[in-house]
């Protein structure tokens, strides 16, 4: 079986610059605390915040709806 290469091989001169500043997590310049637990807790407690307005809008509606018989 022939063996098939959609990519091609990176040169030394594209590998030094992805080490050194083109890619982003390869150089480590950026706070990992923020990246991978800051942000994903912002976003938890934003996915709990819209929940709970959801439960508040359901007992609106529900208590509409039991109080003008709709």
């Amino acid at each position: 079986m022939k063996e098939v290469k959609n990519y091609t091989e990176a040169t030394p001169e594209e590998v030094h610059n992805w080490q050194n500043g083109e890619d982003f997590f390869m150089t480590g310049d950026f706070d990992v605390m923020k990246m991978f637990v800051v942000i994903p807790a912002i976003v938890q407690i934003g996915a709990f915040g819209m929940m709970l307005a959801v439960f508040w809008l359901n007992s609106i509606w529900f208590w509409l709806l039991k109080h003008l018989r709709l």
